[in-house]
């Protein structure tokens, strides 16, 4: 079976930039045709998640993959790091980047990213920065990164102020999604990925919000037409907000719906694994749909309808669920000075009119935002 091919085309400011995304059953191990145009014989640096291993029989996609890549590249070299946040920093960046260069790589070689969000992300920051920028190839495994991080260029890694706060926008040349391999994910994983697809639906598409609430239990449940829909719509979304505004200055901050409030309470967990990105994230979008409410933009039937999604999905909708963290107002605030989004020192929010319609919101009032988060702590 043909994989699906979406073309993510920007309209850059010196010439346009366009690359495909090809999401499918069974790439891994059928991969040649497609990536083989975009490798031809050049050096390769593979940057993987250690969970993967050509020593354990259990990783077959990943050994089917490695195979494949060493038969059309003049020279494969592995560097295996660890996923997960705790491993965006400067020393693993440090590592990847001197590791790559002993390799004798020029400005011809290629980077691929085999992993989760955390493994593309710090990867296509080192291919932006080594040799002041190399080639390379998105190949994510879990559902995040399929439909979010892989897509759209921004690379990066962790400041000890905030999440993503170091890096640079970096187009990869190819994204290959291969649906098979979300079955390795754990079932905590996979739903911290679906709070991304569903984000989609709320930022832009009523009606692919509607499909989600009424397929959830396919999805859940890895049915491969269901898993290719939502991928590729979610990737489409996203291609088309992107199109113009590939360095967010605009339209492009709507698909932070959810992040301001979920990276300063993913950063309360330190990384270490007590909450994970997407649960986060699904805690922040119900606040920036609760904070909707309050502020009068959107009807609370709206608000409590995805909210009451997530509690379907088993996800955590409230901060009270993780007062083991220890989560303040006035920590919260300090947090937020770090996002990316505010302006003259000035906060602001993605917030909702309705389901299907984001906004930004600048320039949010500070007694009111203290005032939300002390109810809501």
């Amino acid at each position: 079976m043909k994989p699906n091919i979406i073309n993510v085309s920007l309209n850059h400011k010196f010439n346009n930039i366009s690359y495909p995304i090809f999401i499918g059953n069974d790439l891994l191990s059928n991969c040649e045709e497609i990536l083989k145009i975009f490798i031809s014989k050049r050096k390769v640096i593979l940057i993987h998640d250690s969970f993967f291993s050509l020593n354990n029989e259990n990783n077959e996609q990943f050994i089917s993959f490695v195979e494949i890549i060493k038969k059309l590249t003049a020279s494969l070299n592995l560097i295996g790091i660890p996923g997960g946040d705790k491993s965006k920093n400067i020393s693993q960046l440090e590592y990847i980047v001197e590791e790559s260069l002993s390799f004798k790589i020029d400005r011809g070689s290629l980077i691929i990213a085999f992993g989760g969000g955390v493994i593309g992300d710090i990867a296509g920051f080192a291919a932006s920065i080594l040799l002041r920028g190399i080639d390379f190839i998105q190949i994510p495994t879990t559902l995040l990164a399929q439909v979010d991080s892989s897509v759209g260029g921004k690379t990066g890694i962790n400041s000890s102020k905030s999440k993503n706060l170091i890096g640079s926008f970096h187009q990869p040349i190819a994204v290959m999604a291969d649906i098979d391999i979300l079955k390795t994910l754990p079932r905590r994983e996979f739903l911290a990925g679906f709070v991304e697809v569903i984000k989609y639906g709320l930022i832009y598409d009523f009606e692919f919000y509607n499909t989600l609430e009424k397929n959830y239990k396919d999805i859940l449940n890895y049915d491969h037409l269901r898993l290719n829909e939502i991928i590729r719509k979610s990737c489409e979304i996203k291609s088309c907000i992107i199109r113009n505004d590939e360095k967010e200055n605009g339209k492009r901050a709507l698909l932070n719906l959810g992040h301001t409030f979920g990276h300063a309470i993913e950063s309360f967990g330190k990384y270490d694994g007590t909450i994970i990105h997407g649960e986060a994230v699904s805690i922040g979008i119900c606040l920036a749909f609760k904070l909707s409410s309050k502020m009068g933009y959107c009807p609370i039937t709206e608000t409590e309808r995805v909210i009451n999604f997530f509690k379907k999905l088993n996800l955590p909708t409230s901060l009270q669920q993780f007062s083991n963290l220890s989560i303040t107002t006035s920590k919260m605030l300090r947090k937020f000075k770090y996002d990316k989004k505010n302006k003259n020192n000035q906060f602001t929010f993605i917030l909702n009119k309705k389901i299907g319609k984001s906004f930004i919101k600048n320039n949010m009032d500070k007694k009111i935002l203290i005032k939300f988060l002390d109810d809501e702590i």
